[in-house]
């Protein structure tokens, strides 16, 4: 079945008004009688579908479908801004495998030109990115991706843990930080993770990141390119956390 979250209202409503309307008549080609899981406040519901037109889709809630598919802990992705369309794929990827919510940051090697007045767009269709995802993997809730920061507006202290991926840290033979960070985590802990754009990290920018008490770690021997290292990171977690002692 696939899956939709719906506002508040229209979760009232027993509606979908969104751009799903499309999704569902022309790309799924449901009918009338087909079931779906609606999404809404952390919970999901398997539906049958009642009505469908140009505008709207009406359904009747069959069930709560029980069951969670969220981290045991909340990861919030620093993502230094990477150039091109990689961070699309970022978001999508790392939707998948449960992020709470990915922030990308402009750092000083970051290799993209935004223009301010197309910042607003390209908010909005990342997070368009984060709810399709959130969808197909059937998330509780669309992690959330905020407006672009620049590394020294954001405020570090709201966090348990502060990860920053750093390669030279693997090339300095140090292979163990990212593994005992990681070990050391407990359900509804928050964790900062930090990744540089393709063109690393600024002397400058580490000694900043160190001295907000962020801990250098390698992801292991190889060197990973920026939009590898959340989802080798994310992935860890999960096994850490979800799969181990399964």
């Amino acid at each position: 079945m696939q899956k939709y979250f719906v506002s508040d209202d229209d979760f009232k409503n027993n509606k979908i008004t969104s751009d799903d309307v499309f999704h569902i008549s022309n790309v799924m080609r449901n009918k009338p009688g087909d079931l779906i899981l609606v999404g809404n406040n952390k919970k999901s519901y398997i539906s049958k579908i009642i009505e469908i037109n140009k505008t709207f889709v009406t359904y009747e809630i069959i069930e709560e479908k029980i069951g969670n598919t969220e981290l045991p802990v909340f990861v919030s992705i620093y993502q230094g801004y990477p150039k091109g369309d990689k961070l699309d794929d970022i978001i999508k990827h790392s939707t998948e495998l449960g992020v709470y919510e990915i922030i990308p940051t402009i750092m000083k090697r970051s290799l993209f030109k935004l223009e301010e007045k197309k910042r607003e767009s390209k908010v909005i269709r990342l997070n368009k990115i984060a709810k399709e995802a959130a969808e197909q993997s059937e998330r509780l809730i669309v992690p959330n991706i905020p407006n672009i920061k620049y590394l020294k507006e954001i405020d570090f202290s709201k966090y348990n843990k502060l990860i920053l991926c750093y390669e030279e840290a693997g090339r300095n033979g140090e292979l163990v930080a990212f593994k005992t960070a990681i070990k050391d985590l407990k359900e509804n802990d928050s964790i900062a993770i930090l990744i540089g754009p393709e063109g690393g990290i600024d002397k400058i920018e580490l000694d900043y990141l160190i001295s907000k008490g962020f801990i250098l770690a390698s992801l292991g021997p190889r060197i990973l390119r920026t939009e590898t290292a959340p989802l080798y990171a994310l992935s860890a977690i999960s096994y850490e956390m979800e799969l181990k002692n399964e």
